[in-house]
């Protein structure tokens, strides 16, 4: 009876002793999904859509990589993808509207993934492809809706193949990414920082509400600017916009004519640096609607005829404008002069503005905006100075009226000492030809101290 105890004992023992040293292994998840053959490009399929939906009735396919996500709650309903690009050609985008949530889940950034075009339509929203499903609006319009919860997953067929989001990324100036061949994809902007008006505030505000979203705007050194939108849904929408410079990541998205740059997570802004405070700013805010233009320092003179530059606010923004629509004059001559500026304690210092025009006729040198700089003028008498003039972008009649552009960064390195920077109209009132207006705003001088 003793033999029989043991031998269970040892038996007993044994099973325990295999049995932890012989863990259950995890079974390893494969990837089994197929792979498809792509027989046509997203170049070609853009080259073949128009600013009208139209039905793709072909059997073919297209590869493309996720780059949008919808897990932080700022894009709804609408994947973004994008081609990987080559040496010889620069990705394209394009986004699919999608009748359903948490894509992410299915949709990782970086995933490649085989796009069904046949019955789908195609169409270019403000420059942009897209590809969705018929949707025909009240008003009896055809354009891309969304493609049903049934049948998103037949069109976008996720491979095995993920790749990290640096491999899809493109660094670029804020100049650099107001392009339409940059809409849909990934791209990162560098060096910048959001302007005042985004400090101390959220993401989203309700009192900023534009369609769901808060509008703030994010700039560079040179002037530019560029949207950046924030979806009432985000879950990072009640934190505050950071007030350092950096990189900011995310898809490059157009309304209209203006360009807005759409993050996908809180994580992809990171803004560590500090602010590129300008030495010298004005921005025109504190100015009075449709008056002759005034404020401290600066001086308005009519060089040729009587019509001065008047100040202007138009949907909450403050500038100056000259405009020659009311005046009958052969030509006229006018000048808005900064304060004396010292450049004394700076070095490398860059001068950017902002310009508009609306109502614009030709583009001529007869009716035009320049820009100047002099080290010695008395505050009253332009033709005793000397003046300098300076190369910079200013809108044109193909510029969409009251869309401001970025004069680029404007070299003064060279000044030391107190400058006075001058903004030159040149324009006609009697040659209806060269009507127009131009319009100035945010004057900047950064520098090195």
């Amino acid at each position: 009876m003793k033999n029989i105890f043991l031998n269970s004992f040892f038996a007993l023992s044994a099973i325990l002793f295999w049995s932890c040293n012989n863990e259950i292994e995890t079974p390893k998840l494969e990837c089994t999904q197929p792979n498809f053959t792509v027989n046509k490009t997203v170049e070609k399929v853009y080259e073949l859509s128009g600013n009208v939906a139209k039905q793709y009735v072909y059997d073919d396919i297209v590869e493309a990589y996720v780059v949008s996500s919808d897990e932080d709650g700022n894009f709804f309903k609408s994947i973004s993808f994008q081609t990987l690009a080559t040496e010889k050609m620069s990705a394209i985008g394009f986004s699919v509207p999608v009748d359903a949530s948490n894509t992410y889940i299915d949709y990782r950034v970086g995933n490649k993934v085989y796009v069904k075009l046949k019955n789908q339509f195609t169409d270019l929203y403000y420059g942009g492809l897209r590809i969705g499903s018929l949707y025909v609006s009240n008003a009896g319009d055809p354009t891309i809706g969304r493609i049903s919860q049934n049948e998103y997953k037949n069109v976008l067929n996720a491979s095995c193949t993920v790749i990290n989001e640096n491999q899809l990324v493109e660094k670029l100036s804020i100049e650099e990414a107001l392009d339409d061949s940059k809409l849909n994809t990934l791209i990162e902007l560098t060096d910048v920082e959001f302007t005042e008006a985004a400090l101390g505030r959220h993401y989203f505000e309700e009192t900023n509400n534009v369609g769901g979203s808060t509008n703030w705007n994010l700039r560079d050194k040179t002037g530019n600017q560029i949207i950046f939108r924030t979806s009432s849904y985000a879950n990072f929408s009640d934190h505050l916009v950071p007030e350092g410079s950096g990189t900011v990541r995310g898809i490059l998205t157009k309304f209209g004519s203006d360009y807005q740059m759409m993050i996908r997570a809180e994580k992809d802004v990171v803004m560590n640096g500090k602010r590129n405070v300008p030495f010298f700013a004005e921005d025109f805010q504190s100015v009075k609607n449709n008056v002759n233009f005034t404020l401290p320092g600066w001086s308005n003179v009519v060089e040729k005829a009587t019509k001065l530059w008047k100040s202007m606010v138009y949907s909450g923004n403050g500038y100056a404008e000259f405009n020659t629509t009311s005046t009958t004059a052969a030509e006229n001559v006018a000048w808005l002069i900064s304060p004396k500026i010292n450049m004394t304690d700076y070095k490398n210092a860059v001068l950017s503005f902002r310009s508009a025009q609306h109502d614009l006729k030709v583009d001529s040198p007869l009716n035009s905006l320049e820009v100047y700089v002099s080290t010695n003028f008395d505050g009253s008498n332009v033709t005793k100075a000397k003046w300098t003039k300076l190369e910079a972008k200013f809108p044109n009649i193909s510029t969409p009226s009251r869309q401001f552009i970025s004069s680029g960064g404007i070299d003064l390195s060279a000044y030391s000492g107190n400058i006075n920077i001058g903004f030159k109209y040149i324009g006609s009132g009697k040659d209806k030809t060269l009507n127009g207006a131009f319009m100035v705003d945010d004057v900047k001088i950064f520098g090195e101290k």
